[in-house]
């Protein structure tokens, strides 16, 4: 289940929220599953509920290497089909389906087949072709970008989008054909989401201009007290907006980390803003990423976090680059250019 999850939350910065169909009634979803070698084999049907990884049925493979498991779906969701409860077949149902499984005792992804399922087959096919060690990289982002534009419609994609070789231009056509089958629900908001990350919005807020001084957030660190900005003045500051729930932000801690352990003898230092609402995720990232500068705040609001229009961004991960004086030198940096931008500071 944790392959779900990945491409949810942590591959395209998918901020989850609460979100639901209106006037959809439980329907059931049948598998029959025929399995190879499988005999006395016990075979889970996984899914995320409330935020807890749980069977929803089981079945024991029969002498003839049969089973049988049974979904009442509400809504259109990622499950899992497993043997151990770790690695497994990844379906995508709706509750109309009599689905059909054949398999190894394994279970693996490249080692089945399936019908009955149409975005369950979909996603059999592109993993199919990922998992093919003839095919190259430049050969499976062409695949993935025209799986994506074939099938923008379908929940399918979001197994492709991080391998296609425009991802901009794939989020762009999944929002779009994600917006029309499945509008106002946690999949076309995270899409939306993770769209506003690679193309935030320029920000309209004059305090938080180049050459203007940094304004404060006046947050609390996780020991409640306030670390103001102005109190790190006579350094190079970089203020980084991020959450425990940002993939690209998660992505590009390993980055600051490095850059943080390089300059900070000669006066770099890393002002983290969370727009965590969870204070232990927050907790559990900083120490899971070795965030190991001091000044780490968070009002923990989320996206209501006053930073949000303080500072007059719409995505993150969102920087800003402060000089000894306290004056904002530039924003928007991250990977290679922050890396550049500081070698030039500390070159002076």
């Amino acid at each position: 289940m944790n392959m779900t999850r990945t491409i949810m939350r942590l591959l395209f910065s998918i901020f989850l929220l609460l979100n639901s169909y209106v006037g959809i009634t439980q329907t059931k979803t049948e598998i029959i599953g025929k399995m190879k070698n499988g005999r006395g084999k016990m075979v889970f049907l996984l899914h995320e509920e409330k935020g807890k990884v749980v069977a929803v049925d089981s079945s024991k493979v029969n002498i003839f290497g049969a089973y049988k498991l049974t979904a009442e779906v509400v809504l259109t969701d990622f499950y899992q089909l497993t043997t151990d409860r770790k690695e497994g077949i990844l379906l995508l149902l709706n509750g109309k389906e009599k689905v059909k499984i054949k398999s190894g005792a394994s279970l693996k992804e490249k080692n089945y087949q399936i019908s009955g399922s149409k975005d369950s087959e979909l996603i059999q096919e592109f993993l199919s072709v990922k998992s093919n060690e003839n095919v190259s990289k430049d050969s499976l982002k062409e695949y993935a970008s025209q799986f994506v534009e074939k099938n923008a419609s379908s929940l399918a994609v979001f197994v492709a989008l991080n391998e296609t070789k425009d991802i901009k231009k794939a989020l762009e056509q999944a929002e779009k054909g994600i917006g029309e089958t499945y509008p106002n629900t946690v999949f076309h908001t995270s899409l939306k989401t993770a769209l506003s990350s690679i193309s935030p919005a320029k920000s309209t807020n004059n305090k938080a201009a180049v050459g203007q001084l940094a304004p404060e957030v006046n947050m609390p660190n996780p020991d409640g007290k306030i670390i103001p900005i102005e109190s790190l003045r006579g350094k190079v500051v970089l203020i980084d907006f991020w959450a425990s729930w940002c993939g690209p932000c998660r992505r590009e801690n390993p980055n600051v980390v490095k850059l943080y352990h390089k300059y900070k003898d000669q006066g770099f230092e890393v002002y983290s803003v969370s727009l965590d609402n969870n204070k232990g995720k927050w907790l559990q990232a900083i120490e899971k990423d070795q965030l190991s500068w001091p000044s780490h705040v968070s009002d923990l609001k989320g996206w209501g976090s006053a930073a949000t229009s303080i500072y007059g961004f719409r995505g993150i991960p969102y920087t800003v680059l402060v000089d000894r004086q306290g004056k904002i030198i530039q924003t928007r940096l991250r990977g290679a250019a922050l890396e550049r931008k500081l070698a030039e500071i500390f070159a002076e």
